[in-house]
C-alpha cells in the first residue's frame, strides 16, 4: 500500500457478521463520515453499494475496502465488490488483534472494528503492524463468485 492510495481513496471498512454488517466510511484525512449496518443478503448488498457509491461521487475519490471476516461471511461480497472495480482488502486478524491491543478501546463492538479498520487505513504508510494488517486481494476465487 502507498501513500498515494492513502492520499486519494475513500476508505470503505466492514467489520463481516453472520447476519449483518458493519461498515464505517472515511476520508482520506481519517475523518469518519458514515457508519451504518447491512443485512447479509442481496437487497442489504445493494444498500452498502447505494451509500458507497454516493460517497464517492459526492468526494470524487476512488474506493478502497478492507473486510474482516474475508474467508467467512465476506462470501459472496468479496467479488461483488470487485465487480465495482474498488480495491478489496482483506484485515488479517491476527494483525488487527495486535494493532488492538498497542490502540486499546473501551469496549469491543463491532462498530469499533469497523472503525478500527479504517485507522489501519490511515496508519498503514507509517506503521508496520498496520501495513501488515491490509492485503490487497488481487483475484477473487472463481468458487467465490460465479459470474468472475
Amino acid at each position: 500500500m502507498n501513500a498515494h492510495m492513502n492520499t486519494h481513496t475513500l476508505r470503505v471498512g466492514i467489520d463481516v457478521g453472520s447476519k449483518r454488517h458493519r461498515v464505517a466510511v472515511g476520508l482520506p484525512d481519517g475523518r469518519l463520515i458514515d457508519e451504518f449496518d447491512v443485512d447479509h443478503h442481496q437487497l442489504g448488498f445493494g444498500q452498502f453499494v447505494a451509500r458507497i457509491e454516493a460517497h464517492q461521487a459526492r468526494h470524487q475519490l476512488s474506493v478502497m475496502v478492507a473486510m474482516e471476516g474475508y474467508n467467512g461471511w465476506a462470501r459472496p461480497r468479496d467479488g461483488q465488490i470487485r465487480r465495482h472495480r474498488w480495491t478489496l482488502h482483506n484485515v488479517n486478524n491476527l494483525k488487527l488483534a495486535r494493532y488492538k491491543e498497542i490502540s486499546p478501546a473501551s469496549a469491543k463492538t463491532d462498530a469499533i472494528d469497523a472503525r478500527r479498520i479504517l485507522e489501519l487505513f490511515q496508519l498503514s504508510t507509517h506503521l508496520p503492524v498496520a501495513r501488515e494488517a491490509l492485503q490487497e486481494v488481487v483475484a477473487t476465487p472463481s468458487y467465490a463468485d460465479p459470474q468472475a
